[in-house]
């Protein structure tokens, strides 16, 4: 799934986190890279970095989460989480955003009109937005280049899909810089 060297420590322990909705055929099964949601890489103390998705992951079923942050949208639509959960996931990840063939931000309109940039918080989510071309970037780096009076629009046309106000991840990342 994920190699050393995708691990920005160097490292490569991690913790994994597989799909919930994945059942083995036998008992003593381990589940194939495909269950595997994503994982956190490991540092030497044991301290885990950004959640980074597995882009082989298929979901078991419509309802498993794709990722944490699919997992808190999901929540939240369905009243069972606050909102305010769910900035502090997105700073934990790393992220994918649409961009031009040379990596200049693409920017469309959200179903409500406003100006927005598309956010896959993992690759099943990169299907179905109607671009090619792809950039990892994680959220402090994103509220750094994301051009005023754009939001973001993570998951486009998915199951929980959300626009983000910009400003509230802006306040977030200035108030508390380098937290995750």
């Amino acid at each position: 799934m994920m190699d050393q060297e995708s691990s920005p420590s160097g490292h490569d322990d991690w913790a994994v986190l597989v799909d919930p909705g994945w059942r083995p055929g036998f008992p003593d099964d381990q589940p194939p890279a495909r269950a595997m949601v994503g994982g956190w890489p490991l540092d030497e103390q044991g301290n885990p970095g950004l959640f980074q998705p597995n882009p082989d992951f298929v979901p078991a079923n419509a309802d498993s989460p794709t990722d944490p942050v699919d997992a808190v949208l999901r929540l939240i639509n369905r009243g069972e989480a606050d909102v305010d959960a769910l900035i502090p996931t997105i700073r934990n990840a790393v992220l994918e955003v649409a961009v031009s063939e040379d990596g200049r931000l693409l920017t469309g309109p959200a179903p409500d009109g406003a100006p927005c940039v598309a956010v896959a918080t993992a690759a099943v989510h990169r299907k179905r937005v109607g671009t090619e071309h792809w950039g990892q970037i994680t959220a402090d780096q994103l509220v750094q280049v994301l051009p005023e009076d754009t939001d973001i629009l993570l998951n486009p046309d998915g199951p929980a899909s959300m626009r983000l106000v910009a400003s509230a991840m802006r306040a977030n990342v200035e108030q508390d810089p380098g937290a995750r």
